[in-house]
Formats: structure tokens, sequence, C-alpha cells
């Protein structure tokens, strides 16, 4: 049985299924749980928590003297914010953090080792063997979390972090193309030191902010060579992701570089590293490239795919996996109103949960309301999304939008 309680009501033993905010708005990693102490009670008082779930069956019940709300669950999301479909339109907090916690230490490994390059070894390897193993095993228990993950980065466009969210986008299409696992671990492998000869160029060139010059452009275009140079230094590093880190940058048509080849000559798996390399490049902003919204990262693949420069049905499974509105897209509504999209749902990609930014006359709402479109009553104002805007021209700074969500 579930029941509503004031927060003094609240005890060590009780289990907390709900609270009256959304797990958006809170910085708890997660909305249910058996409380244990004092000092968790406190901790919810000190952030304006008033009322919360418990769940009698899972936990301490409250005395009869106390005032309580009974309710079947399907009376108690009646009630509440959180406990409309808003309980279950987003991530679950732990798989989050789990998430989080996977990519920062893949993060830091790899890091490392691109320190380390003065002094190569063979342990080295090893390690970075390991990171596409965890990654591997953490998209298989956390995937919607580790690529929303990617979605929500703040722009950091370091090597390391380029290498790690690339790889898991990688991983990720791979697993939704039937790659064999032994694929997989070649293709992460690839994917995680894919950029490893931008190691070699100068540091005021990969730190340029202006458009670069055809010399520039030159420059750049040898960081695929000189990756290759790197990764001979490690004996064991196998070949056919050696192939993958010199062969990102080319494409279908023949328009890549460093040697041109095109068609049947770029293996699968090297076109799979290519688009995600891309789009993570896109949305972060890397080589004097501002960057861009995912959706339109998106769109100006899904062109380069039309055009032959990709395969279409790689391209169509990372649509597929990220949403035709990923994460963090800013987007209007036919109601003119302007929200920022929060989760994308594995069974309904078109109509992805939002969050309210603006009225129809351009008006900041005081309270960001979070609304599933595709749990939408006939109640509701019916609400759809109608195209994707630029942060940029709409005068947003994404920055602080992504970090009010997470």
């Amino acid at each position: 049985m579930k029941k509503r309680i004031a927060i003094q009501d609240l005890q060590p033993g009780m289990y907390v299924a709900g609270m009256d905010q959304s797990w958006f708005q809170t910085p708890f990693l997660r909305h249910k749980w058996l409380v244990k102490r004092d000092d968790e009670i406190t901790l919810l008082r000190n952030y304006g928590i008033q009322t919360v779930f418990i769940d009698t069956e899972k936990g301490r019940d409250v005395p009869m003297t106390s005032s309580v709300q009974e309710s079947s669950q399907t009376t108690a999301t009646a009630d509440l914010p959180l406990s409309s479909p808003h309980l279950d339109i987003g991530p679950n907090p732990e798989d989050i953090e789990a998430a989080r916690l996977l990519r920062a230490e893949a993060i830091s490994t790899l890091d490392l080792f691109f320190r380390q390059m003065e002094s190569p070894s063979p342990q080295q390897i090893l390690e970075v063997r390991g990171v596409v193993s965890t990654l591997l095993d953490g998209l298989l228990e956390h995937q919607a979390a580790m690529v929303s993950l990617i979605q929500m980065r703040r722009f950091d466009a370091t090597l390391a972090t380029h290498g790690v969210d690339t790889g898991v986008l990688a991983m990720a299409i791979g697993q939704k193309n039937g790659c064999h696992p032994s694929q997989l671990k070649l293709l992460g492998l690839a994917a995680l030191v894919h950029d490893i000869g931008q190691l070699r160029l100068p540091l005021n060139l990969l730190r340029k902010v202006k458009a670069y010059s055809p010399q520039d452009h030159k420059l750049i275009q040898a960081h695929c060579d000189m990756g290759e140079a790197i990764i001979n230094q490690y004996h064991d590093f196998p070949d056919e992701s050696k192939r993958m880190v010199l062969q990102h940058h080319e494409r279908l048509d023949g328009s890549g570089y460093p040697k041109g080849i095109m068609g049947h000559d770029i293996s699968e798996l090297t076109q799979i590293l290519s688009i995600a390399d891309t789009y993570d490049a896109q949305i972060s902003g890397r080589c004097s490239q501002p960057p861009v919204p995912p959706s339109r990262a998106l769109s100006e693949l899904y062109r380069a795919a039309a055009a032959g420069q990709y395969a279409s049905t790689l391209v169509q499974q990372l649509i597929h996996l990220l949403g035709v509105y990923p994460i963090g897209s800013l987007v209007r509504l036919n109601t003119g109103e302007q929200a920022v999209v929060v989760w994308v749902h594995s069974h309904s990609r078109l109509t992805p949960t939002i969050k309210l930014l603006k009225n129809a006359s351009g008006q900041p709402y005081t309270e960001q309301d979070i609304i599933d479109l595709s749990s939408q009553t006939h109640n509701d104002t019916s609400r759809s999304i109608q195209e994707s805007i630029d942060p940029h021209e709409a005068g947003w700074d994404m920055t602080k939008i992504l970090d009010a969500l997470w």
C-alpha cells in the first residue's frame, strides 16, 4: 500500500516511493529507497520536500495517529506532480549515476593513456581494452543512460572525452546493427583512439576558433596517418582496429581522406565509426567548428548519407537510437511554445519528453513543466513538436539549460 505523508512523519525504516518534486528538479540520485538515517530526512527537508509517498509493503508504516492519505498507485498518481506520468517519463537516476561513473572512469583512463604516449607499453593497450569491455558492459545494462549523457556533456571537446563518447555511440550503433561482440570490441578500441594522431599536431591549431585555412585543413588531415604511426608502436594492436583509425575520415563517395578510397573498400565497422565520430564532433564543437544542436547534426548526417557519403541504413540506426529530436534539442511546439527535449522513449521516438521553457508569447515560464508527449490525455493541451530551433539564434545559453536538466 502506498501512502502520502508529511515530511515530518517520515522515519528511518520507511521506504520512500516518490516525492512531491520531479527528480529532474532535485539533486537526489533516486526517488525510491529505504530510509536508514535521520540525516537523510533532514536533507529532504533542506531541499524543500514537504510530502512523500511511502510503500508500506517495503518498509515501516506510520503510526495510526499520523495524518496520512492512503491510496492505490492509480489514485496516488492523480494527486502529486511526481506521481503523474512524470514518474516513468525519464531516466532511472540510478542508471544515470552508474553511467556517469563508468564514463568518468573511462575518460580518466583514456586521458592517462594519451599522456603516456612517449613511453608506450603493452600494459597501456590492455588498460584501453579494459575500458572497451567496461563500456560494453555498461551499454548492456544502461544503454539509454550512457547514450543520453553524450547529449548532456556541456560541450566538453577534450580528446579523451571525444574518444569515449564516440566509442559509446559507435558500439551502440553496432549493437543495433547486429554486430558480433568481437566486432564491437574492435570497433570500440578503434573509436577510443581514432583521433590519437592529433597529439602530434600543433596545439595552436587544435585550439583555433577561427575557420581553418587550406593549409590548416591539410595539417588536420595528417592526423590519420600520424595516428596509424603511433598505433604501430603497439605490436598487439589489432590490424582491423588500426585500419579504422587510419580510415575514419574516408567516405563512400571517395570524398574523404587520407587516401580517397570509396565504396566496399571501407569496412562497415569503419563506416559506423565515421558516423559516430562526425555526430559527436558536431555536437561538441571540434577543430575550429562551434557546437551545433543535436537535431541539426542528425539532419546534416542524413543529407550527407543521401548524397552518398555514408551508408543510409547506418545513419538511420543512429537516428533510431537517439530519436529525431535527441536529448538537448531546443524545439518549437505547435502551440508556439519553446521547449527542450529531456528524454527520448525507445517506444516512441517522435514524441519525447520535453521541458517547457517559453510560452507562445515568448515569455519564460516561471514553473517549467515536464511533459511526456507520448502520454497526453484528452484533457491536456495537445502538444507536438513543430520544428527544432537553433539555440544561438533563439538567444538561449544551452550550457545553462543542460545544467538545469541534470
